[in-house]
């Protein structure tokens, strides 16, 4: 038989055992919940993006390529078909453009002849009236039209006889008349595309004769 004192002590000593339990888990309990809290409130545990929309990929318009262009023939003309008459109103809109673009009244004054040359060589020729007047190749002398189009490397002009005629930059000069002014333009100095002399700086040169 076992005492009733011992019993009373193992019941006594197993209700503490069972309080302690209860508190240490009601402690880490507590303790657990906190960091929890914290990393809730602190520290997102995903990190999300908002995602935007990209409308300039979907509202961007595809345009074409220069192979695309020279396959669609943009940069040619017609040999046939063209007619000198037609052009007559480019030509006018030409003359109103370098009238007021080269302000002559005031840029002939010999301070301002720098600024002057270099509008001339910024300017645009498309509907020109332009005469060749020197030419290594004599076929080329004398022959005078209204610039349609312009390269790199030529001038490409129709003539009063409905005749388009590609002539060289190089090697060739120009002329060009505006109200009582007249105009000369060496071929071997234009040798640039016009969209790339439009924004190029040029310095002063001594001509350079045939």
């Amino acid at each position: 038989m076992v005492p009733s004192d011992v019993i009373t002590n193992v019941q006594k000593r197993s209700r503490t055992h069972i309080n302690s339990f209860n508190g240490l888990n009601v402690a880490i309990h507590n303790v657990t919940r906190k960091p929890i809290s914290f990393i809730r409130r602190h520290v997102p545990l995903k990190n999300v993006k908002p995602v935007k929309a990209n409308n300039q990929n979907r509202n961007k318009k595809k345009l074409l390529t220069s192979i695309e262009k020279r396959k669609l023939g943009l940069h040619k003309l017609p040999k046939a078909g063209l007619k000198y008459k037609s052009f007559a109103s480019l030509h006018k809109l030409w003359v109103e453009y370098m009238e007021n673009f080269l302000d002559l009244e005031n840029s002939t004054v010999g301070a301002n002849q720098d600024l002057l040359h270099q509008r001339i060589a910024k300017a645009d020729y498309h509907g020109c009236l332009l005469m060749v007047t020197r030419s290594k190749c004599p076929s080329y002398i004398g022959a005078i039209g209204i610039v349609v189009l312009e390269t790199k490397n030529t001038f490409q002009i129709i003539c009063e006889d409905d005749q388009l005629r590609i002539i060289p930059k190089r090697d060739s000069v120009f002329t060009f008349n505006i109200s009582r002014w007249s105009f000369t333009l060496f071929g071997n100095h234009m040798n640039i595309r016009p969209s790339e002399r439009a924004s190029r700086k040029f310095k002063s040169r001594p001509t350079i004769d045939l």
